[in-house]
């Protein structure tokens, strides 16, 4: 029996789902007879890609298609041969298997030069395009810009941006996307009437969520529930093989971070990480809900395209409860983490380390929301008299504010204006220079002899400049991973996000011998 998503592979333009400007306008061409000699069709995947170009391929090579329209007759032995893969004029290649640059020559370039044997067009659709070599891509070009009057090529990939830009232009592009949510529910419940199978309406919405746009993901989990064998498919049948939708454990992530819920929030990660999931996607994810969030509070308004009503009236509830300053440090902490996880040992324990500091930031936020008590509730109190504060008691430079406060304040100014000036001197840096290095050297030794040769030399609102006498010094401190220990060390020290700028001044004479034989003893090597 063929999976759901052959058994309904649409036949006709009018059978596409949810991409109708990509139909209007190449069924305009065929009707016109304005057809290009090269195409481009790229989008995520399983929403119709491969699928429209054959079809493409179909109204082309139709022997009884009407003068004037576009619907491929399904009937004529070209139809009923491209339908089943066997017609000699339509090539189908999978760049992901033929890379090298001999396969094109073999499968395409050489062919190219015969005419078609049974059709008016031969017509070569490669698949997944983006995987070709540059070599590859190099011997394809000169055909493909200027193919033979019987030759036309259809490319198809999920990342048009690893396309050589030489032959993106020599391509009529076309850009598939998602399907809509409401579309996704609406095609598989024709596939269950058509099964003559029902199917619960909060099962086939789960499927609509998790599949994220795919009409070919929703049909094959589909298939999979179908393949229960029962006539009347409740929630409670599909929970082993059907996990909740993402948007659903999503919501419930925010829900518990917004609640300060951390054991709720620990066993939702325990949750997706023993379920195999990807700990990056449910990070981007993540994200992805937040930055809804933001619009949703900017605007008032939430796009219902992609959720079902349920879920959007919890999204508009959490929003609220949140606010836009709490949504922007929460998105910080999102990024900083989310940046994390590739060098961490432990994937989930950056998203851990979120959790307890979102904790510290949303109980900060009720605190400074608590309403001070009324006049009239105060109990009496005797009058006093008001001493004017001392001098030595004012708060001295040094001192640092809350952290969290300052945080949320910072991350705001940051996005607004990245080079908004800080609070902390250059001075005060310099003061505090010696005891950031020991604590950055807990982090990263070799850091320790770096630092010390390189101290601060200038603060550009909230830019720190560090002349480094050597080019592999600069370098080692801009290694993605060291940049951050440092940065995170200079946030704990002044309580203020302070960035890095590296620049190699070099020395005119060493003044310290000591410490370039230290330095290179920590890479392993000598002074000669």
């Amino acid at each position: 029996m063929p999976t759901l998503y052959r058994k309904y592979r649409p036949q006709l333009f009018s059978d596409l789902t949810d991409q109708k400007l990509v139909v209007q306008t190449l069924t305009n061409e065929i009707k016109a007879g304005t057809v290009s000699h090269a195409y481009l069709f790229s989008g995520p995947r399983g929403v119709g890609k491969t699928t429209t170009a054959r079809l493409l391929a179909k109204a082309l090579e139709c022997s009884e298609r009407k003068k004037g329209e576009a619907e491929p007759c399904n009937h004529c032995q070209a139809c009923k041969e491209i339908s089943a893969g066997r017609y000699l004029d339509v090539i189908e290649i999978d760049a992901a298997s033929q890379t090298g640059v001999d396969n094109i020559r073999e499968n395409i370039i050489e062919n190219a030069e015969f005419k078609p044997m049974q059709g008016p067009f031969k017509i070569f659709i490669i698949d997944e395009v983006h995987m070709l070599s540059n070599s590859a891509f190099n011997a394809l070009l000169k055909t493909l810009e200027e193919p033979p009057s019987h030759v036309i090529f259809i490319l198809a990939t999920t990342e048009p941006y690893k396309l050589p830009a030489t032959v993106i232009s020599r391509c009529e592009r076309f850009q598939f996307k998602k399907i809509s949510y409401d579309y996704l529910v609406d095609r598989l419940k024709k596939i269950c009437t058509e099964e003559k199978v029902k199917v619960a309406s909060d099962v086939l919405e789960k499927i609509a969520s998790k599949s994220d746009g795919g009409l070919r993901d929703a049909e094959s989990l589909l298939g999979q529930i179908l393949s229960l064998g029962l006539k009347n498919i409740s929630a409670a049948d599909t929970e082993l093989f059907l996990p909740s939708a993402s948007s659903d454990s999503l919501i419930n992530f925010l829900g518990a971070l917004i609640d300060g819920e951390t054991e709720t929030a620990f066993n939702i990660l325990d949750q997706q990480a023993a379920a195999g999931s990807n700990l990056d996607q449910f990070m981007n994810d993540l994200l992805l809900m937040l930055q809804t969030f933001l619009r949703a509070e900017a605007t008032n308004h939430l796009d219902n395209s992609d959720y079902n009503e349920e879920t959007i009236q919890r999204i508009k509830d959490l929003a609220t409860r949140l606010g836009p300053k709490q949504t922007v440090a929460l998105i910080e902490l999102a990024l900083r983490h989310r940046g994390e996880m590739k060098l961490s040992p432990l994937p989930l324990l950056p998203l851990e380390l979120m959790v307890i500091e979102a904790k510290d930031i949303m109980s900060k936020d009720e605190e400074q929301k608590k309403p001070e008590e009324p006049p009239h509730q105060k109990p009496p109190t005797t009058e006093k008299k008001i001493e004017p504060p001392k001098k030595n008691s004012e708060p001295s430079t040094n001192s640092k504010p809350s952290t969290i406060g300052t945080t949320i304040k910072n991350a705001i100014a940051h996005i607004t204006n990245p080079e908004a000036p800080i609070k902390t001197t250059l001075e005060e840096i310099k003061n505090k220079w010696k005891e950031l290095i020991e604590t950055v050297g807990k982090n990263n030794h070799s850091l320790t002899f770096i630092l010390a040769m390189a101290p601060p030399r200038a603060l550009n609102g909230n830019k720190l400049t560090i002349n480094f006498p050597y080019s592999l010094h600069k370098e080692k401190v801009e290694e993605l991973k060291n940049r951050q220990i440092i940065e995170r060390t200079l946030e704990q020290f002044f309580s203020e996000k302070i960035k890095l700028v590296c620049t190699v001044v070099e020395p005119t004479h060493v003044s310290n011998d000591k410490d370039i034989e230290a330095l290179a003893a920590e890479f392993g090597g000598e002074v000669i």
